[in-house]
């Protein structure tokens, strides 16, 4: 099972060993169903993003956690799908996109945004649903953290 709800089944659980029940911020929660057009989900937050195939599989989970600066502080997310995954459709113009070369697989983006206080929360999410759901993409990173690849 390496779809959306698995992906949303395994954050909650995450969730609930590490969220701050007390806090006044509410659980983030994934968003996905991206037209690719406009802003990507969360934009200008830091969190995590996965990326779907056209089977609805989850190939590559993501963090987009950087804290940036300027006008653009805190847009994490929106940050590293630009630079790593998406691109300006140069057919339809500025505000539509389509998967970089190397992603051209991909489907659909979900995203989590988190608020700036939790933000240092995206890696250890990264890493935990990776390490549940496994995806294909992921598994390069898995192996050379096991020691596999060195064998």
């Amino acid at each position: 099972m390496t779809d959306f709800d698995a992906l949303v089944k395994h954050t909650d659980e995450f969730f609930k060993r590490h969220w701050n029940i007390s806090s006044e911020h509410e659980l983030p929660t994934w968003k996905n169903g991206w037209q690719w057009q406009g802003s990507v989900p969360y934009h200008n937050k830091g969190g995590v993003y996965a990326l779907f195939d056209s089977q609805k599989n989850i190939v590559y989970i993501g963090l987009g956690a950087s804290r940036g600066g300027g006008i653009y502080k805190e847009h994490g997310i929106s940050r590293r799908l630009l630079a790593h995954v998406i691109a300006t459709d140069k057919t339809k113009g500025k505000g539509h996109y389509a998967p970089q070369k190397a992603w051209t697989d991909i489907t659909d983006i979900a995203a989590i945004g988190f608020p700036t206080e939790y933000t240092y929360l995206a890696p250890a999410l990264e890493d935990y649903l990776i390490g549940e759901l496994n995806p294909a993409r992921n598994r390069a990173k898995t192996k050379i953290q096991s020691g596999e690849l060195y064998t």
